[in-house]
């Protein structure tokens, strides 16, 4: 909608004069996340994701390196730092895994845990589900079991096939759009930050130190003053 004044105005062929062959004219942007400047963002389509973050955006904030950035709203992909030379557009960003979707654009920084970033949009788009299909409404919860799981400290090898196999059948048989594209950030989060994956299963720890099911605490003995403060942060409650 916010392009509609300026080609009534200035006309569509002022309007397809800016962004790509394909992709033409403006997006606006909602910028958001681990970054300097926060706020909407109106750009021509084929600006790189770089110029965005780096130079509107004004890069990390304090000082931090870039980890990824998910575009497109809930249903879109996480795309890391190889690719922050991409061009935003329809095809560039559907190659990466991701979608230009709402226009939504959350930055993330060296702190994420992908694994963690997965299961919120999981479960955001499980609650989002109509229920209608079957794919949709049992697929998402049980892939949202299993992401539950592997952040609780409980993950088993096979874990990450099963949540391909079940992406897959989403993709393929989910009646909506919604269905469709609810495993981007599941995908995409196993295609470019698989390490982390394995990490949570195999190692059973969060290379983000993001995930509570994964601490690890050990008692100090001699500076114990048995004062209690640490029993709020133990999240298996086994400090009595």
């Amino acid at each position: 909608w916010a392009n509609i004044p300026a080609i009534i105005n200035k006309g569509g062929e002022w309007f397809a004069s800016i962004g790509t062959e394909k992709s033409k004219g403006t997006k606006v942007f909602s910028l958001v996340g681990n970054v300097v400047n926060t706020g909407l963002v109106e750009v021509p389509m084929g600006i790189t994701l770089r110029r965005i973050i780096e130079e509107i955006g004004g890069g990390i904030r304090d000082g931090k390196s870039f980890k990824a950035v998910q575009t497109g709203g809930p249903s879109g992909g996480c795309i890391p730092a190889e690719h922050l030379d991409a061009r935003v557009d329809f095809d560039e960003l559907t190659k990466l895994g991701s979608m230009m979707g709402s226009g939504g654009m959350i930055v993330m920084d060296e702190d994420t845990c992908m694994v963690n970033v997965a299961k919120y949009f999981t479960n955001f788009l499980q609650k989002e589900s109509c229920g209608k299909c079957t794919p949709c409404r049992e697929g998402l919860s049980q892939m949202l079991y299993i992401l539950d799981r592997i952040t609780d400290g409980e993950g088993q090898n096979g874990d990450v096939e099963n949540l391909e196999g079940l992406a897959d059948i989403l993709e393929g048989t989910a009646l909506c759009a919604l269905g469709k594209t609810a495993a981007n950030p599941v995908l995409s989060t196993i295609r470019y930050f698989r390490e982390e994956y394995d990490a949570h299963i195999i190692e059973r720890r969060c290379p983000a130190k993001e995930c509570r099911g994964l601490f690890r605490y050990e008692i100090d003995a001699e500076a114990c003053k048995a004062c209690g403060i640490c029993l709020k942060d133990c999240p298996e409650n086994a400090i009595t």
